[in-house]
């Protein structure tokens, strides 16, 4: 491990990236230690454990952890992990409860991770602290409700993580509720692909092709139009661009294009209520901007978060180098409609279910990718497209509380996105 050089893997001047960035078993170890065991990740969102005594079992890499929130309405995270013999104190994925148990030896610890109880304590020394051995607590951090872990208590700050530009994208997600709040209470779809966990999501130059179907058809059924602006006559000056928001974090920008991920009845009732809530929270400028987006700032956030199409929560656990899986939630709305927060959930089944029209297409796409990567014959992948038209954007038709001024951007199909997102890669392994 000592020995890997990451950055002999990229030649980004010249727009080459080496296969065994995705199919290097010694990479994936690296990206394992240095940006998941070392770094922020993704845990969850305070709505999915809204009561107290809830909690839901996520992973930090290949760390199991326990995100609850106690009797007191106070937010935790812990290792799954029993003091005495180590066992996982949770087996399920989510629940309600004010305690959890070692199977083992019946340690028992409190909903706010206090050692409870041990079972026959007279055979321990009349030294024995319980107070000394309660759950592992890991660092944690929250913002609008997002909570994210990391295992080193070194290192820079969730604000310094995220940056100004990935904040205001979260900000977008969250603010086309009038209440600002989006609600994760519904469960999701979950998805596995035999293909390396940096081929999910932000690619922008894929869709006419992979998709071509759903495309088509759906350009004809909604406004009975044949062209694809995306692949076709769209340009950086109407709005298709891809961005560079730093430290890893990527987008697909659409907001000002007027291109719609999702397509509201505008005519119904409950959205005119929808429309006029929005106004009232955030004002005329920002709900017509909110309006126009539909709060999508399809982001990609490193390592491990994607909100995307306006309504979809990605959550990605890479598994082994060829191997990950994802967790796709539909974010609902708090303070709207009920008719408008069902029209996200058929949304995001009929996209990124077993049987939909975008994530399936995905999947096979990311495993004909990885048999190509193990090829030995010239390792060497061309990902240089939009090289030459990138260039610093000031992102003025944008209100300020969601702008990404500043930041690189070329067009929505060029190869941006993963040359930033290798170059904060590189970076991080080889700190």
């Amino acid at each position: 491990m000592g020995t890997l050089d990451i950055n002999s893997l990229l030649r980004l001047d010249e727009g080459l990236v080496h296969s065994d960035v995705y199919s290097s078993p010694e990479v994936f170890e690296l990206e394992i230690r240095k940006l998941f065991h070392e770094g922020w990740v993704y845990i969850g969102h305070e709505s999915e454990i809204p009561r107290p005594g809830d909690f839901v079992r996520r992973w930090i890499g290949r760390q199991s952890v326990i995100l609850n929130r106690d009797g007191q309405g106070r937010l935790h995270l812990f290792m799954n992990r029993c003091r005495h013999r180590a066992l996982t104190v949770c087996q399920l994925d989510s629940g309600n409860t004010d305690r959890f148990q070692c199977a083992y030896h019946g340690w028992t610890y409190g909903d706010d991770g206090a050692l409870l109880g041990v079972t026959q304590p007279q055979g321990y020394g009349d030294d024995f602290c319980r107070d000394n051995l309660a759950l592992t607590s890991v660092r944690m951090e929250v913002y609008r409700g997002f909570v994210w872990g990391n295992l080193s208590q070194n290192g820079v700050s969730l604000d310094e993580h995220l940056g100004v530009n990935a904040k205001h994208a979260i900000d977008l997600f969250c603010d086309a509720s009038p209440q600002g709040e989006i609600v994760l209470q519904q469960g999701c779809l979950k998805g596995a692909s035999y293909g390396n966990w940096k081929l999910q999501g932000g690619d922008g130059y894929h869709p006419p092709v992979t998709h071509e179907a759903n495309f088509f058809y759906f350009t004809r059924l909604r406004r009975g139009e044949t062209g694809n602006p995306i692949g076709s006559t769209g340009q950086i000056e109407q709005g298709y661009i891809s961005r560079d928001l730093g430290n890893g974090h990527v987008a697909l920008d659409v907001r000002t294009s007027g291109q719609r991920s999702l397509h509201y009845p505008k005519d119904a009732p409950w959205f005119d209520k929808y429309r006029r809530d929005l106004i009232a929270a955030h004002g005329q400028n920002r709900a017509e901007f909110i309006l126009r987006a539909l709060g999508n700032p399809h982001t990609v956030f490193m390592p491990n978060l994607h909100l995307v199409n306006a309504c979809d929560l990605t959550l990605v656990r890479p598994m082994r180098v060829d191997y990950f899986e994802a967790y796709f939630y539909c974010a609902f709305l708090k303070g709207v409609p009920d008719e408008l927060n069902e029209y996200r959930l058929r949304d995001t089944e009929t996209r990124m279910g077993a049987a939909g029209y975008i994530n399936p297409d995905d999947v096979e796409m990311f495993e004909r990718m990885q048999d190509g990567m193990k090829q030995i014959a010239n390792p060497w992948k061309y990902m240089a497209r939009g090289m030459n038209r990138e260039r610093i954007d000031e992102d003025a038709a944008t209100p300020e509380a969601y702008s990404w001024s500043g930041t690189t951007m070329a067009h929505y199909s060029d190869e941006l996105t993963q040359r930033a997102q290798l170059r904060w890669w590189a970076k991080r392994l080889s700190e």
